[in-house]
């Protein structure tokens, strides 16, 4: 019986700590990302993108984001991704952008460039591709606490050197505040698309957001050293952070202190034989002689 009771007191612990892990789980705020890749560019298509937006999206999905994912992206494409990217954030939600594929900047501005884009001139750069600030203005309305955008695009591209007012890379933008901007390679810096599965800096991000207990600075920070030593510091990560809060993509395990089980109580004495006197026995032999 006393086995009985303190498997169900041992039972009754770990249930109690396991609805306390749930219920923790489930007043984490939601985490919602939008995920897009472009190669197949008529003009300079590039091998990585579809494949880091895919790994990316693998990735987050891991660490509990709903993703939307979209690789090879039109512009109408891209558009209707952003707007339902908006709708799914919610106040206090973490909202994470994340864009691998050509991309350029304009008069200090930076366009995201959909597969379809047909740039002939500098006054179609806004009609054919996407401002940034778009996303940016979706995580501002929806009131998100965390905003994590990550531009893959930094690459070389055709289009920009026909334009004067285009420069190299991406421009420096300001990050609204809870938002962190990172950018594959310094500010007017151009990244190499890469010779693997992943761009250089997916694949080192790929790694760094899998190590448990890592701040998102950290993460971003890793990054960075990594790409720098594998790139023979040709290729700098950078980014521009106003976050008010802590982030992590993923936590550092729980450890659960489960509460010893009572000590047993302890057994009664058994009481020693009650011993015969011997005059009585020899009362009653000596009456059974008689």
């Amino acid at each position: 019986m006393y086995m009985r009771l303190r498997a169900r007191l041992a039972m009754g612990v770990v249930c109690a700590f396991t609805v306390l892990i749930v219920q923790a789980s489930a007043a984490q705020p939601a985490r919602v990302a939008l995920v897009i890749g472009n190669s197949t560019y008529r003009e300079a298509p590039l091998k990585n993108p579809q494949n880091d937006a895919k790994s990316m999206a693998a990735a987050l999905r891991d660490q509990g984001f709903d993703v939307i994912l979209r690789q090879n992206a039109n512009k109408t494409d891209m558009e209707r991704a952003i707007a339902d990217f908006g709708d799914k954030l919610s106040e206090g939600a973490t909202g994470l952008f994340y864009y691998a594929g050509h991309g350029m900047q304009v008069n200090g501005h930076n366009y995201l460039i959909p597969v379809d884009a047909q740039i002939s001139s500098e006054q179609r750069v806004k009609l054919e591709t996407l401002d940034v600030d778009v996303v940016l203005d979706q995580m501002t309305l929806a009131k998100s606490r965390v905003n994590v955008v990550i531009l893959d695009a930094c690459r070389n591209n055709p289009f920009e050197r026909r334009f004067r007012t285009a420069g190299g890379g991406l421009a420096q933008i300001n990050a609204p505040e809870g938002t962190l901007i990172a950018y594959a390679t310094s500010p007017g810096k151009v990244a190499a698309d890469g010779d693997g599965d992943n761009g250089l800096y997916t694949e080192e991000l790929l790694k760094a957001v899998r190590q448990p207990g890592l701040k998102v600075e950290d993460v971003f920070k890793t990054v960075r050293v990594g790409v720098s030593r594998r790139s023979n510091g040709a290729q700098t990560p950078w980014e521009a952070s106003s976050l008010v809060g802590d982030f992590y993509f993923k936590d550092k395990p729980v450890e659960v202190a489960v509460a010893a089980p009572p000590p047993p109580a302890p057994i009664p004495a058994t009481p020693p034989p009650r011993q015969s006197d011997p005059r009585c026995s020899r009362s009653i032999s000596l009456s059974g002689m008689q």
